[in-house]
């Protein structure tokens, strides 16, 4: 009985060590997918910003949505300027589908989806965006090129929670034959089990809300190409800088729809973005009560822990262990 409840005591932890791995390692992953999946919505509605202008700029001067002329040439049109995207869709609250570039059929939840939100299904991502009041957007893009980028970071993650289990462990196994009175030893290893979970919480936290900083420098980057290319566009008619009016107003686009961006200002060259400070606080605010979330989610795995051990007699099985 004495080498059972050894062996029952320590194996037990490790097992503990390890469900808390595996939580941290599939938060991590979720986090970091719903950051990439939210930085690729942003850069398609930088490319789609012009079509939407437009549309609701014909819808200004009384024009019907159902009855839009050249819907489908310009929604086709569009398509050519966007990587992401390979088909488009209108869809009204009321009047349901309304205009197409393809004859697939959209599933109901991908119609059903709200205007800022978006479903990925298999290597098919799906975006809906605010057109009218009651109707929406929706592009359709294959974006399995980046799950390589992905996978990349995944197999990061899973190496640093895989190598930090075997540390952990480790550690606790020594410590565990180091120290005669066991009763010390499980506290050890408790305390032990506890900083763990504190380090590995707070990684995915950190890891996550660094990769999401550097990923904005992409969006970034497109937003500067989409506007020198409008401007090119624009210079390619023979208008000039001085009689281009409307410029903070046409820059709002951007800046009014997408919260990482504070401002873009022009300084007779380029075009410089301020990232939104007040909305990056946020958001680390959000990823740090997502660590607390798993650190308090681990602690109830412990506090059950206990209770168990309380169950099967612990202070029978501590006499065994230290006899």
């Amino acid at each position: 009985m004495k080498k059972l409840g050894i062996d029952f005591l320590l194996n037990v932890v490790i097992v503990l060590d390890f469900i808390i791995t595996v939580l941290s390692l599939v938060l991590g992953c979720l986090m970091y997918t719903s950051n990439a999946k939210s930085i690729i919505q942003n850069t398609i509605y930088v490319e789609t910003t012009d079509l939407i202008a437009n549309i609701r700029y014909g819808l200004h001067f009384g024009k019907s949505l159902e009855t839009y002329y050249g819907m489908e040439d310009e929604l086709n049109s569009a398509l050519l300027r966007i990587d992401d995207v390979e088909n488009m869709y209108i869809v009204s609250d009321e009047s349901g589908l309304l205009f197409r570039t393809d004859d697939s059929e959209l599933s109901k939840d991908v119609i059903g989806l709200g205007a800022g939100s978006n479903i990925l299904k298999g290597n098919v991502f799906y975006c809906a965006y605010r057109l009218t009041d009651d109707s929406r957007l929706i592009t359709v893009g294959e974006i399995s090129n980046r799950f390589t980028e992905w996978k990349e970071y995944y197999r990061h993650l899973v190496i640093v929670a895989f190598l930090g289990f075997l540390v952990s462990s480790a550690v606790m196994i020594i410590v565990w034959k180091m120290i005669k009175n066991k009763d010390r030893g499980y506290k050890l290893l408790i305390a032990l089990l506890i900083l763990w979970i504190i380090i590995i919480s707070g990684y995915v936290g950190y890891s996550a809300y660094t990769e999401y900083g550097l990923s904005i420098a992409g969006m970034e980057q497109s937003i500067v190409e989409t506007i020198e290319d409008d401007m090119r566009s624009v210079h390619d008619l023979g208008i000039k800088d001085e009689n281009i009016s409307g410029l903070d107003e046409y820059l709002l686009r951007y800046t009014d729809s997408i919260p990482e961006i504070d401002s873009i200002e022009f300084d007779g060259e380029n075009y410089r973005l301020q990232t939104s400070s007040t909305y990056m606080r946020k958001v680390a605010v959000d990823y740090l009560l997502q660590a607390l979330l798993l650190l308090a989610f681990s602690s109830m795995i412990l506090a059950e822990y206990q209770i168990f051990m309380s169950g099967v007699g612990m202070k029978e099985l501590g006499e065994d262990v230290n006899e």
